[in-house]
């Protein structure tokens, strides 16, 4: 279970869902949030703006940590009539409950094809991570819907197949500290189906097809 400390937002405090964060800090000017793993963690950071131990000779900061930029990927899928597949990638970053960035694309390799929808959640994730190597951040939350995103780079579940196998290694090899926060598709959470649109408007890029709905 995750608590979120919510320093600098709506409602001040500490929350034990990220919907209830959410509500607090999105579109919330100079928001600070940050989800921890224990209550007192939590409570410490919404008291002091530090984390970890407690530390009196430690000023306390009013500062936005990078903990606090979101990522939410999606990917689509769109089996053809000649055996093909249209797959596509979409990817939302947050910052302080601030849009910074989307992207789209169906620039997937296609050896990873067999992956089908999840293939375009891999690559939304590699593509965030790229743009969060070029803007220096360095701690970080994903929102994903598929398990296989977390517990392939974790090592909870095995990578067997050579895509998932590269795709564990690219993202432990960036260095960045990931917080996984899985969300349920189609939940009605904004930046969730802001994501899944980019994916399939993504998917017919170039194909002169409209997505559906």
């Amino acid at each position: 279970m995750k608590f979120y400390g919510v320093r600098h937002g709506r409602i001040t405090g500490v929350f034990d869902n990220w919907r209830a964060c959410r509500e607090q800090i999105f579109q919330f000017p100079g928001a600070e949030y940050k989800s921890f793993s224990t209550w007192e963690e939590a409570q410490q950071f919404v008291r002091t703006g530090e984390t970890g131990s407690p530390n009196p000779s430690s000023p306390s900061t009013n500062t936005t940590t990078s903990s606090n930029i979101d990522v939410w990927v999606d990917g689509a899928c769109f089996p053809q009539t000649d055996g093909s597949m249209h797959i596509g990638w979409g990817v939302l970053i947050t910052k302080g409950g601030q849009e910074v960035f989307r992207d789209k694309g169906n620039d997937i390799p296609s050896e990873a094809h067999g992956h089908r929808n999840v293939a375009g959640e891999i690559w939304a994730i590699l593509k965030a991570l790229e743009w969060c190597q070029t803007n220096q951040a360095t701690d970080i939350t994903i929102h994903f819907d598929y398990q296989g995103l977390e517990s392939w780079v974790t090592g909870a579940w095995k990578t067997k197949l050579p895509f998932t196998q590269y795709y564990a290694q690219a993202v432990r090899e960036t260095g960045i500290k990931i917080q996984w926060e899985k969300v349920k598709a189609h939940s009605g959470i904004p930046e969730n189906e802001i994501a899944d649109t980019l994916a399939k408007e993504g998917a017919h890029l170039g194909s002169g097809k409209k997505p559906p709905l």
